[in-house]
């Protein structure tokens, strides 16, 4: 997955050198933060894009705000919308559980993306604190274990409060993107340090972010370009989404030995 160019070689020669990652069991989880307007949601859909049209993940959308980036994306089965996005985690939950208990090998590659996740669990808090409890206890088994199952979690947050993720979650992040400005809360929130750590205040433009990938040395800079024709790339996510099967048959499949191509 292609996470953007290069901040530095874009704005002094035009250059874009891409910065890429494997999400196939190497770096599958991902923290997307960034305040209202940073450019963190269309990046996602850009991210969203580029893995389905590539074929390196199969994506299931939880988009608890309905916001515009994702709204052409309405009716399709692998993307949910306002409360309905609580049982898309509980049903990807569901699949992943029964790829566990049966030890397969998936072949294909599956990603839940959480859109907007603290704004999520304040509204299944308001429904009943255990849901909201079940909830994070099921995300944060999802960040520990499923990388080994062929699996990942996006998660998009304004906030990447300790307080939105059970015990230890927030470390099994393996690439994590700060959009737009970074305070220095947020700088030591996210796990930043080195060179830039004396000042996190940087104020980046929307598409613009700080990078924190494992096993790479110091934060780098990067853009995501703005998408010259929205309508097509949303076009062409609709038409990959619609194209995958439910989760919930995935889960029908597995349990009943059905497994193979998946």
């Amino acid at each position: 997955m292609n996470l953007g160019y290069y901040l530095g070689d874009y704005l002094d020669t035009g250059i874009k050198v891409p910065l890429e990652i494997q999400t196939r069991k190497k770096i599958s989880n991902i923290l997307l933060a960034g305040k209202s307007g940073s450019g963190k949601s269309l990046s996602g859909r850009w991210y969203i894009g580029d893995m389905l049209s590539t074929g390196e993940s199969l994506v299931y959308m939880c988009d608890y705000k309905a916001g515009e980036e994702y709204e052409a994306f309405e009716g399709s089965p692998s993307y949910a919308s306002g409360a309905d996005a609580i049982q898309m985690i509980l049903d990807f939950y569901d699949f992943f559980t029964e790829v566990r208990n049966k030890k397969l090998r998936l072949q294909q590659h599956y990603t839940l993306f959480i859109e907007e996740m603290s704004g999520l669990l304040n509204y299944a808090e308001t429904q009943s604190k255990k849901l909201k409890t079940e909830l994070q206890a099921k995300i944060g088994e999802l960040l520990a274990v499923s990388r080994g199952l062929n699996m990942g979690v996006i998660v998009c947050v304004q906030r990447a409060d300790a307080s939105l993720f059970s015990s230890g979650a927030r470390e099994q992040f393996m690439c994590i993107m700060s959009f737009g400005r970074c305070s220095a809360e947020q700088f030591r929130m996210l796990g930043f340090s080195g060179e830039l750590e004396e000042n996190p205040t940087v104020n980046y433009k929307p598409g613009q972010a700080l990078v924190l990938l494992d096993g790479q040395e110091g934060i780098q800079e990067i853009i995501v370009p703005l998408v010259a024709n929205p309508d097509v790339l949303c076009r062409n996510i609709r038409y990959c989404l619609d194209k995958q099967p439910d989760i919930r048959s995935l889960t029908r499949a597995v349990a009943e030995g059905r497994s193979k191509g998946l």
